[in-house]
């Protein structure tokens, strides 16, 4: 049962003033500690979609295990990049976790997690959970792939959640852990 990870970086930073996932937390930029997050946590295949400053980035991902596609309609929202990551990824691939490239405290053993409850709970998504909140990253069976290559604009995977909550599982995460770097504010708070 393979599972893949779909990584979304195709943003335009515009609230951050310049490219976001260069950013360095602890040494290592933002997009490469999401891919080796993925790699650490046992995915056998890696899909990263760029957009904006999709040169920049591709530096950043040279020798990694990471396979790039670019959404070049990023302007159009998020879902968009969802499209261009699932069209990308392998037949054999059984389920796949979408995760944020600015979420830099999302480690090896939340993905982990999310794939281990897959396997044992049965159930079509998994999601995590931080408060109130059920979100990214997310794992979603192949089952569910079309969904997802349907929708539109800045929606998100969040209505493919919604859509089927009898499908979901969740995986407790601190909110900490989930939280997303988009300004220079936090940068600062979060980063340094």
């Amino acid at each position: 049962m393979k599972v893949g990870a779909v990584i979304l970086a195709a943003g335009p930073s515009t609230r951050m003033g310049r490219p976001k996932l260069l950013l360095n937390y602890k040494g290592v930029s933002l997009l490469r500690r999401a891919v080796d997050a993925a790699v650490a946590a046992g995915c056998a295949e890696i899909v990263v979609v760029l957009g904006a400053a999709a040169d920049q980035y591709r530096a950043v991902l040279e020798g990694t295990a990471a396979r790039i596609f670019v959404n070049k309609h990023f302007a159009e929202g998020m879902a968009g990049s969802i499209q261009v990551g699932i069209e990308a990824l392998s037949d054999d691939i059984v389920a796949a976790v979408i995760m944020l490239a600015d979420q830099p405290f999302i480690d090896a053993d939340i993905i982990r997690r999310l794939i281990e409850t897959y396997r044992s709970s049965g159930k079509k998504i998994v999601a995590s959970q931080y408060g109130d909140v059920r979100g990214v990253p997310a794992l979603f069976d192949r089952a569910l792939f079309l969904e997802l290559l349907v929708v539109t604009g800045d929606q998100g995977a969040r209505t493919v959640v919604e859509t089927y909550p009898g499908h979901v599982a969740t995986v407790d995460i601190p909110a900490a852990s989930a939280e997303d770097i988009d300004t220079p504010d936090d940068a600062e708070r979060l980063l340094f």
